[in-house]
């Protein structure tokens, strides 16, 4: 009996070891310790510092994935579970950009056409005016150059003799198929204007700007501006001016399909307005109304409705219909310069929507097949990534850390590319969502890199310069943490802050 009881201890005690190994968290190979007095490689002492960083007591409760590798010299500098997949938020768009760069050319515009579809008449148009576009996005302030492009329109055509439209304001959408959400966006993101839809008629970014400020007094509803105007949306006002000194705090969100935003809360009297920027329910509905103010500005006087194609009783016959206007956008290196430094979501879904083969309907799913059979020519493992949109917005995207290295080392490899796509990532310590990160350390101006972010989520990926010169490309993904943003951010900078100090002299031949 006792040696029966010492063997079931004993294969108790070894069962629990090996139930406790299986069960250990997979996590970068550990750093080997030196002999006593010895002294560690550059190498190894940068996998020492950058272990140190990411299982820190204040960030490992978090799932980390990472992939370092030198541009210069090959193979990897450090990994982190680097084939883990991971949910990626907006790095999503580094894919998105690349592929369309490299199938679209970076010298690919979009095309807006206006047409006429009856006779001219000593300046009345007997007929409508019909626009037509494959979606530029670029007519909103982020493009000073284009910002005024109605109005440019409406001199055109005011110099073509149009002064009077008898008929209807009409804006053929049908480039792009509906919807214009991404598949798995969660529904409270769509009323917010980071998750408006996408069309092919596309202006301010497909969302309105509201203000929200106190009334007179204490009790009294708040006010709401609303801009621009001509947007479809029905406000459910249901905000409430609180005494001076109280919390201001006001939420907005609008069901899909319908016109109806509500928003809600309280904003305290001598506060300053709350600005939240939502969705449109139709983005072509704001195009035209957005068109008929400048054709007005301009002399250009329509008589009928503004109608989305759609609704429209009549379609055009284009065979027959004038073509009075055409219009080009900027190249697309200015739609990926502001998707990737500002990470704007409807440039990255428009470009996935504008891969869609010629003849093919441009859905998001076609644009995703072009996407994957690009990335299996470029060598990237469809087993190391998942993507269902083109943003990054939807929680059903997933990536692996080692995909991405191998996307953006393709992309540095290649002449065509390297240059262009590296100059439209946000810069560390200069511009775009890096613009206030790693200010005053020696990262500043070396690092260009895509962010990402959503609840829980933070990724940033791309490239870096060492202070020796040595170019270095990494992947950070992070999902699941509980501490503020900001302090997973910062573990991120120390991070690049300690790659860029990375020094190779001990190696150098």
């Amino acid at each position: 009996m006792i040696l029966r009881a010492r063997t079931f201890a004993i294969l108790t005690n070894v069962a629990l070891a090996l139930f406790i190994g299986a069960c250990a968290p997979k996590t970068a190979a550990p750093v080997t310790a030196p002999p006593a007095g010895a002294r560690l490689s550059p190498e190894e002492q940068l996998r020492k510092d950058l272990q140190a960083i990411f299982t820190d007591g204040a960030v490992d409760h978090a799932v980390w994935s990472v992939s370092v590798q030198s541009l210069k010299q090959g193979g990897s500098l450090y990994n982190l579970n680097a084939s883990r997949m991971l949910t990626p938020a907006s790095n999503q768009k580094l894919i998105t950009s690349a592929v369309a760069a490299d199938r679209l050319g970076w010298d690919y515009r979009y095309t807006t056409k206006i047409y006429s579809t009856g006779t001219l008449t000593d300046g009345d148009l007997d007929g409508d005016l019909v626009i037509v576009s494959n979606g530029d996005p670029t007519i909103n302030p982020r493009h000073p150059e284009r910002w005024g492009a109605f109005d440019a329109w409406a001199k055109q055509l005011y110099a073509k003799g149009v002064r009077r439209v008898a008929g209807q304001l009409i804006g053929d959408d049908n480039a792009f198929a509906e919807p214009g959400y991404g598949f798995g966006w969660a529904w409270d993101d769509l009323g917010l204007g980071y998750g408006a839809a996408v069309g092919a008629l596309q202006y301010n970014e497909n969302q309105v700007e509201l203000l929200i400020g106190p009334g007179l007094e204490s009790g009294s509803r708040g006010i709401i501006s609303v801009s621009p105007p001509g947007s479809g949306i029905v406000l459910d006002h249901a905000v409430t001016t609180v005494a001076e000194g109280q919390p201001s705090r006001v939420s907005v969100e609008r069901i899909p399909g319908s016109t109806m935003l509500r928003v809600k809360g309280q904003v305290a009297i001598g506060a300053p307005a709350i600005n939240e920027l939502a969705a449109v329910p139709n983005p072509t509905i704001q195009y035209l109304n957005a068109l008929r103010e400048a054709l007005a500005r301009n002399g250009v006087f329509v008589g009928g409705n503004s109608l989305d194609i759609d609704d429209a009783r009549v379609k055009p016959d284009y065979s027959r219909a004038t073509l009075l206007l055409e219009d080009q956008s900027p190249t697309l290196d200015a739609v990926i310069d502001v998707c990737l430094k500002w990470s704007r979501n409807e440039y990255a879904e428009t470009m996935l929507r504008s891969l869609a083969p010629a003849g093919a309907a441009a859905t998001a799913e076609a644009g995703l097949a072009v996407v994957n059979e690009t990335l299996l020519n470029w060598g990237v493992k469809p087993e190391l990534y998942v993507a269902r949109d083109g943003s990054g917005l939807s929680r059903n995207d997933y990536i692996a850390p080692e995909a991405l290295i191998g996307l953006l080392t393709r992309i540095w490899r290649d002449e065509r590319h390297r240059e262009k796509f590296q100059s439209t990532l946000p810069q560390s310590a200069t511009s775009g969502t890096l613009e206030n990160r790693m200010k005053d350390t020696p990262a500043a101006g070396r690092v260009w890199a895509k962010t990402g972010s959503m609840s829980n989520v933070r990724s940033l990926s791309g490239f870096l310069v060492t202070l020796d010169g040595e170019p270095m490309v990494f992947s950070i993904i992070v999902n699941g943490y509980h501490v503020p943003s900001s302090r997973i951010e910062a573990a991120m900078d120390d991070a690049l802050v300690r790659l860029v100090k990375f020094p190779r002299e001990l190696h150098e031949e």
